[in-house]
């Protein structure tokens, strides 16, 4: 309930980018996602249930259900559950559609590559406390701001998430909305699942889908946790490309000694 209210507060708000780092060399730009979405070429990267998001169910542990970077061992994962087969339905009509309406391939290596990178850096510089190069609406950067400083040293330590971490995404909700003036807007809302060594409760929602195996001495050192982050690209002919962060959240913030509201 938290991350419902958090996500309907915060719904609307102008966007969430990054400015470029100074030293500037590690990323290289991708043409569909702008400057604080784009990531080092996904070489290697293997995408979840290729050509497009499948159902996740109970048994299906195959490397269509996960993904990982070559270097991630998954072994220890297993699908215990299924994310919500209504919705996954849901937005996969309606990912079709858009496909079919504004040319727009939203289950596409392109854009699944950008949403994951853009996870790493966000969560990157949360974690180190580089605000100032979250550049969007005021109220979501003070939301960001303030839901990560609420945590205690250890667990900022904990927020960064690699590449290699991400063991699946799927998309929660999409719309197309036209504003006053007749431009039109894309938003996709996507939940990411990924491993973890944070201390705490677990994340209900990433226990539902998702269990890791104690290691051989018996202890639970990596959890699965999850986080959601919505994009927005308007559609109107002419118009920019680019990708912009509206929303974020994550299952770290619920851990905070004090969680703001």
């Amino acid at each position: 309930m938290h991350r419902a209210r958090s996500l309907r507060s915060l719904r609307g708000l102008t966007g969430l980018q990054l400015s470029p780092a100074r030293s500037g060399a590690h990323c290289a730009r991708r043409r569909s996602w702008s400057a604080g979405l784009s990531a080092a070429g996904a070489g290697g990267l293997r995408l979840c249930a290729k050509p497009g998001w499948g159902p996740l169910s109970a048994g299906n542990t195959s490397s269509r259900a996960l993904c990982s970077g070559p270097e991630r061992d998954l072994s220890s994962v297993s699908v215990v559950g299924s994310a919500d087969p209504i919705t996954w339905v849901r937005c996969r009509f309606i990912i079709l559609l858009i496909k079919l309406l504004f040319e727009l391939d939203l289950a596409s290596e392109e854009f699944n590559s950008g949403a994951k990178q853009a996870l790493v850096q966000v969560s990157h510089l949360m974690s180190t406390g580089q605000f100032h190069r979250l550049k969007g609406a005021r109220l979501m950067m003070e939301y960001v701001e303030t839901r990560t400083k609420a945590l205690s040293r250890a667990q900022k330590l904990q927020l960064p998430v690699l590449t290699d971490d991400i063991i699946f995404l799927l998309p929660e909700d999409v719309t197309v909305v036209f504003d006053q003036y007749g431009r039109k807007f894309c938003s996709i809302t996507m939940r990411f699942w990924f491993l973890t060594a944070l201390e705490g409760p677990e994340d209900p929602e990433a226990t539902r889908v998702f269990r890791v195996a104690p290691g051989e001495d018996g202890r639970q050192t990596t959890k699965v946790a999850t986080a959601v982050y919505e994009f927005r690209r308007e559609l109107t002919r002419g118009a920019s490309p680019d990708w912009t962060v509206i929303t974020v959240w994550h299952w770290h913030w619920t851990l905070a000694p004090e969680a703001p509201d």
